[in-house]
């Protein structure tokens, strides 16, 4: 027994539900995003903001520590 459902000759979706799929602007959108480098994107673009704003304070608390430290 497999695990695998392979069907041979799929069913064809109609002409309804193509056209309920068509998004041409989403599409567009995606592809817009994905294709922008990171380093462009503004730093209000990230979506939990307070999360980044901890992780990049922790960041600069363990260098400083660290600086402190090895002196």
């Amino acid at each position: 027994m497999t695990r695998y459902k392979i069907h041979i000759d799929p069913r064809i979706p109609g002409d309804e539900q193509i056209s309920k799929r068509k998004d041409f602007k989403k599409l567009l959108y995606n592809y817009q995003h994905a294709t922008k480098p990171l380093y462009k994107s503004p730093l209000h673009l990230y979506k939990n903001r307070r999360l980044f704003l901890a992780i990049l304070i922790t960041i600069a608390l363990i260098y400083i520590l660290v600086e402190i430290l090895s002196t």
